[in-house]
């Protein structure tokens, strides 16, 4: 299967987010594993709510996840020749006709039929069949182009998620390949790009499934056979609704902005309707190796937050500290610390080594790591609460300890655990005022590797101004 090829085929009206994306995902790692071609196409004949803002969006998307694609972007915007040329051509076989009947008559049509009971569709009225005498086509009106869609028999595919599926062609009407001014609709653009483009395998959500037979009927009627099709199931928010921009979905690049790392959102979203046994972590390599259209899930995938933010947590231990250094940086400037106060601060590399294992986003190590490069500023309750009489004698002896002590993690926490002896207090009686003292919170990481990163007489200086007061 060497010559597998798989597509993307988006429309730019707005920001693309997991559930989009997941559409470009398995495309892309089918055609990696089979040794083949991933196609990326436009479909951007929404012309009101096409956007090349939106076109921006899909592509820094796809390049911050590592979705890369061998041949496009094709937009069918600019492919319009290529689809009336087709048209042409059907009509000229008998594969497509003109048919006069107007918006009004057949919204009058179709209500005729519903207050029957009937299934509201197009009745053949201008199709031209044998024997049959066609009404006379009114002047000065444009018609629309029908494709002639079998009369009988079923259209049917062996879906590579859903099964078996088929449909009676009784079901379906003539549909509308081109409007009145001649541009063609998407189900025909859809039908011309696979064609033209030689896709094999189409992998799409299943809210193109009722699209699908009228797609396979206009493929065969142009002589070729159709795509294989994986109609994947919806994905589904937190709250089981529909995963979309209108029921607060995020976008791709929100995730980046938000600390996410692309490796674990990319991880996740490979979970996110496939499965291979019990593994839940791997890396793209793994994941490209592994994939196949046999374990795409059936049934909705639904988004969970938390778990995401386990990959993430994850996936930033395992990262390098300064490739982590480089993507912290614009969260400190987002915080108002410039370069230069990161200068004259602790080595970043080492303070986020060293709140990395606590994070979920690197936003989050990023206002965590603000206490090194901001002075601290302690609430009074607390530091009423921590600082007590019987802890400043403590607290004195410590700084004079830490003035001779070898000022590392472990000399340093030799000269607290001896301040602690002298002065019979536990390690939170004198960890927590510390804290407070230096950093102005309570809650940090080991404290004696806190201290650590901080030039000595800056924490003598803020413990001893506290002592004194």
């Amino acid at each position: 299967m060497s010559n597998v090829r798989t597509r993307f085929a988006p429309s730019p009206t707005g920001f693309i987010h997991l559930g989009n994306i997941r559409s470009a995902l398995y495309p892309w790692a089918f055609a990696r594993k089979m040794k083949g071609t991933f196609v990326l196409r436009i479909e951007d004949t929404d012309v009101e709510r096409s956007t090349s803002a939106s076109v921006d969006a899909i592509l820094e998307g796809m390049a911050w996840l590592g979705l890369d694609y061998d041949e496009g972007p094709f937009y069918q915007m600019q492919r319009m020749d290529r689809y009336r040329e087709v048209v042409t051509q059907m009509l000229e076989q008998g594969l497509a006709y003109p048919c006069y009947m107007s918006t009004e008559e057949l919204d009058a049509l179709r209500e005729r039929q519903r207050e029957a009971g009937e299934k509201p569709r197009y009745d053949g009225t201008w199709r031209p069949e044998p024997g049959k005498t066609l009404p006379t086509p009114p002047a000065g009106v444009a018609p629309v182009i029908r494709f002639r869609n079998p009369l009988t028999g079923v259209v049917a595919w062996d879906d590579a998620v859903k099964g078996r599926v088929e449909i009676s062609n009784e079901e379906l009407d003539d549909l509308v390949i081109a409007r009145p001014d001649g541009t063609p609709t998407y189900n025909f653009c859809v039908v011309v790009d696979d064609l033209d483009m030689r896709i094999t395998h189409v992998i799409r959500g299943d809210d193109h499934v009722n699209n699908t037979p009228r797609q396979i009927n206009i493929l065969r009627a142009l002589g070729a056979e159709p795509p294989v099709y994986a109609h994947l199931p919806t994905v589904l928010n937190e709250a089981g609704e529909k995963m979309s921009k209108r029921h607060g979905a995020m976008s791709v690049m929100g995730y980046r902005d938000a600390g996410y790392l692309p490796e674990a959102v990319l991880n996740y979203l490979a979970r996110l309707g496939w499965s291979h046994g019990d593994a839940e972590i791997f890396s793209r390599e793994q994941f490209v190796e592994w994939f196949d259209l046999e374990h795409l899930g059936k049934s909705p995938a639904q988004y969970d937050h938390n778990k995401l933010n386990w990959l993430n947590n994850h996936y930033i231990k395992e990262a390098d500290n300064a490739r982590l250094t480089g993507l912290a940086l614009p969260f400190f400037a987002e915080c108002g610390v410039d370069d230069a106060t990161l200068a004259k601060g602790p080595l970043l590399a080492s303070v986020i080594a060293l709140m990395k294992d606590r994070a979920t986003t690197i936003k989050e190590i990023v206002e965590n790591a603000l206490m090194f490069y901001r002075e601290p500023a302690p609430e009074a309750e607390a530091l009423a609460q921590h600082l007590t009489d019987t802890v400043r004698p403590a607290l004195a002896d410590l700084a004079a300890a830490l003035r001779a002590a070898e000022w590392t993690k472990e000399g340093i926490a030799a000269a607290l655990k001896a301040t602690l002896g002298a002065h019979k207090l536990k390690m939170p009686q004198l960890a927590m005022p510390l804290r407070l003292v230096v950093v102005g919170t309570t809650h940090t990481p080991s404290i004696d590797a806190v201290l650590a990163l901080f030039d000595r007489d800056v924490v003598v200086s803020r413990i001893e101004k506290h002592v004194r007061a």
